[in-house]
């Protein structure tokens, strides 16, 4: 599943051998659980990127909603997720499931699944910072809503659309920024479609009658530049100097007056553009424009 590195909402689940039911169930205890165990914020700053539920004492497993009401009567034993980050972000996580009975992950396959998730996470960085396919239209907006379970109860016709290009399960990923919306009155994610164009997932709690049917619109955007700059600068892993520097190219100022304002000379200015221009694979402020500007 990639993840909004900002909100680690669902942005797309690529892969799901487990039925729908049961990734609402986690999102719903992801969401609104405080205090239980293996949450995603908290495994995202965990120095080693993979956690097993078996790893868990006994007495933290016994009290944990998320493995006594939602993996257990599933069938599930134990639990191994691996989480997907670099460059101080996290851009998507795994999970691998066994069922009650069978053997419990061992601290090889853990070490074994730690050691490659540099790699798994390169991958979905270069899947995700693909350009859009040439001549690609501007999205037209769309709404779906939700009622107070977090169902849909109905959706416009471009909304249908747009979750047709979305990747995965889009209805999981629709769910999650529905029910964060319900618990917090708003949350966003941003979804790489699948033809490379960006979508802004946006969520907003409805205040109206107690017996409204719709409680939660969520609405589908063409994600502006404002929205997407940081987010494609930190996927092609530039550090927090190159993308303070990215940002102002962005902004117009000549190259004396960002030297100025960083209080850096014009040569090693210079040296930032060069690294920042060869890691986008851009060759000018036009072309870094057009980037983000997706």
């Amino acid at each position: 599943m990639t993840l909004d590195p900002d909100t680690l909402l669902s942005s797309g689940t690529l892969v799901s051998a487990k039925p729908p039911e049961l990734d609402r169930a986690l999102w719903r205890n992801e969401l609104q659980q405080d205090g239980d165990v293996h949450k995603l914020a908290e495994l995202a700053r965990r120095p080693v990127p993979v956690a097993a539920v078996s790893e868990l004492d006994a007495a933290a497993a016994a009290e944990s909603p998320r493995i006594q009401q939602i993996l257990r009567p599933a069938g599930i034993g134990d639990g191994l997720r691996v989480m997907l980050r670099a460059g101080g972000s996290t851009w998507g996580h795994g999970a691998i499931y066994r069922a009650i009975g069978a053997r419990d992950f061992d601290a090889d396959e853990r070490a074994f699944l730690a050691a490659i998730a540099d790699d798994i996470t390169d991958g979905l960085r270069r899947s995700l910072s693909r350009r859009p396919e040439p001549g690609a239209a501007t999205l037209v907006p769309g709404v779906v809503a939700f009622d107070a379970q977090s169902r849909i109860v109905s959706a416009t016709a471009e909304a249908h659309r747009l979750i047709a290009l979305m990747p995965g399960d889009a209805t999981s990923t629709l769910y999650a920024v529905a029910m964060g919306a319900g618990l917090h009155d708003r949350a966003s994610a941003r979804v790489r479609l699948t033809d490379g164009r960006w979508l802004l997932v946006q969520g907003g709690l409805m205040h109206g009658a107690a017996n409204d049917a719709a409680r939660v619109t969520v609405t589908l955007v063409q994600a502006p530049r404002s929205d997407l700059s940081s987010l494609l600068l930190r996927l092609h892993t530039l550090s927090a100097r190159q993308r303070e520097v990215a940002q102002l190219l962005l902004r117009g100022p000549r190259t004396e007056e960002i030297a100025a304002m960083l209080h850096i000379s014009r040569h090693t200015l210079h040296d930032h553009v060069k690294a920042i221009f060869a890691k986008l694979g851009v060759q000018g402020r036009a072309e870094l424009m057009a980037l983000v500007s997706d």
